[in-house]
């Protein structure tokens, strides 16, 4: 007896400007807004939430010209559930050097999951694993990195669960916390 893979199915699409509301509105997610939005207002308040001009202004030149971030809707059995992003270091050498990275043909990864109904289940390391696998290592990188804040559990585990390991804490200029830089060297799927 055959017992059905009953995980689910796990696809990318480019981001387009028909999906930018909708983006906003899981920019204002709170689980969302508590690690994405990471630049503070100068009294050190949190910012106010995203409109959907600042997202228009934020995602609409990579989507009108191809890059240099490469951004994709993520779908779970065909639902949108968040964006995951990929961008070369070479492209932002202020960042690489900000988390001690060389940028060589190093990638980085950006993701978030806004729907609740998927988040804490064990999607986002299959997303990243896929994501990495069918996405960026094909364009010829070498490694991967990520950045989460180093007090976002959730995705730092996520990241280490799709092969990624730690490498330092960095301190980033205009973030609000350090970000834990994790990295996947190996061009394999992740070890489980």
């Amino acid at each position: 007896m055959t017992v059905p893979d009953t995980a689910p199915a796990i696809s990318f699409r480019p981001l387009t400007r028909a999906d930018l509301a909708r983006l906003t509105d899981w920019l204002n997610t709170p689980h969302v807004a508590a690690w994405w939005r990471d630049e503070l207002r100068p009294d050190g308040a949190e910012p106010p939430p995203m409109t959907l001009e600042q997202t228009e202004v934020e995602y609409g030149p990579d989507i009108d010209a191809g890059g240099p971030g490469h951004e994709y809707v993520i779908l779970v059995d065909g639902t949108d559930v968040g964006m995951i992003q990929w961008y070369r270091l070479a492209d932002f050498p202020e960042h690489a050097a900000a988390i001690g990275e060389q940028a060589g043909d190093a990638a980085a990864v950006d993701i978030l999951i806004a729907d609740p109904a998927f988040v804490g289940r064990g999607v986002g390391s299959r997303v990243i694993d896929q994501f990495v696998a069918d996405v960026v290592l094909p364009v010829g990188v070498d490694r991967v990195v990520a950045g989460p804040a180093v007090g976002n559990a959730r995705s730092i585990g996520a990241f280490a669960r799709a092969g990624f390991a730690w490498v330092r804490d960095a301190v980033v200029p205009d973030e609000i916390a350090p970000e834990h830089v994790m990295v996947r060297s190996h061009v394999g799927p992740s070890p489980g």
